[in-house]
């Protein structure tokens, strides 16, 4: 009888070892893995714990068993399916944004019925937000959004989890690639309309100001998007990349009034406390105010990506493939 009771842990405690050797990466998907007899002498199981513990991980996909080839980690993606339980959402530190994109998700999952689970790294950059997102996984999470912090993460590991049954989202700064689905901005629609109302207001040199230490395909994308557009426009411009511990500003041009287009509206607001005569402030994102002078954003439809980040993980569930982009417009608002 306490066999028997001690038996399904057992079992237990091996599926999670193998997936956590899959996940570390130490079997890559269609790696061979060790036969029952070799995994039940390496780890001390016997050889029926070690055939449940296969019988397990192959009724759930991630592994496959075939005669004479062995058995082997799948190499193909796999959607975990039926309702939306509950969702992971790992997101950046705190500020305007991501509080009203947590707030819209968390009212989209309440309307799935499905549970949110908030992670939220310290510091916040992708290793850390990788490790919550494994840690999410092997606790029973399989559906994850993840605003990621940076392009610092090993991709690889968040393949692994795809091929582990894990639908996700990534949302705004990281594109992932054809492993799971992507919600952010139209960067080059954003950047047209900025630059288009900035010349209304009468501008002649145009700067874009981006953060120099800070890998986020976002920020890529629109200064790419400005450069373009100044190009083909053949105005005057510059781009100033600032670190994030500071770093002083180049002066604007004096003869001509100026247009400073911020990446975000977070480096807007660290950089700008006061009015620069001659120069109006511009930014992706809803603007923030800044004493004396106007502010004009590009604001994000936040409610409507959260519903599709939410969408997406219910249509990877019924079986769709993942790597889906969907882009959203915005407004221009000025305060």
């Amino acid at each position: 009888m306490r066999m028997k009771e001690q038996e399904p842990n057992r079992t237990e405690q091996l599926r999670l070892f193998i997936v956590g050797e899959i996940l570390s990466g130490q079997f890559e998907p269609g790696a061979k893995l060790p036969s029952e007899r070799e995994l039940a002498e390496s780890s001390g199981a016997s050889r029926v714990t070690v055939r449940r513990a296969y019988d397990q991980l192959e009724a759930a996909g991630i592994i496959l068993r075939n005669r004479p080839r062995g058995t082997r980690v799948a190499d193909s993606f796999r959607a975990h399916p039926g309702p939306l339980e509950s969702i992971g959402l790992i997101t950046t530190l705190p500020h305007d944004f991501s509080g009203r994109f947590v707030e819209a998700v968390s009212r989209h999952a309440r309307a799935a019925d499905a549970l949110l689970v908030l992670g939220i790294p310290e510091p916040d950059t992708g290793g850390e937000q990788l490790a919550i997102a494994v840690k999410m996984a092997a606790r029973g999470v399989k559906d994850l959004i993840i605003w990621g912090a940076d392009r610092s993460f090993d991709f690889r590991v968040f393949e692994r989890l795809r091929i582990l049954g894990a639908n996700m989202t990534f949302f705004d700064q990281v594109v992932p690639g054809p492993f799971a689905d992507y919600v952010g901005l139209d960067n080059r629609a954003a950047l047209e309309a900025l630059i288009g109302q900035a010349a209304a207001d009468g501008a002649a040199h145009f700067r874009f100001l981006t953060r120099s230490d800070l890998n986020v395909d976002t920020n890529a994308e629109r200064e790419a998007a400005f450069l373009d557009i100044m190009q083909k426009i053949g105005t005057s411009f510059d781009i100033v990349r600032l670190p994030r511990t500071g770093g002083a500003l180049p002066p604007f041009p004096a003869a001509a009034p100026a247009a400073c287009i911020c990446v975000n509206a977070p480096l807007l607001q660290s950089v700008f406390r006061a009015p620069l005569p001659g120069v109006r402030l511009y930014c992706v994102d809803r603007p923030p105010s800044v004493p004396g002078t106007p502010v004009t954003g590009y604001r994000q439809p936040i409610d409507a990506m959260a519903r599709e980040a939410v969408d997406s993980l219910r249509r990877q569930r019924k079986g769709r493939e993942p790597g889906q982009v969907r882009r959203f417009a915005g407004e221009l608002v000025t305060i």
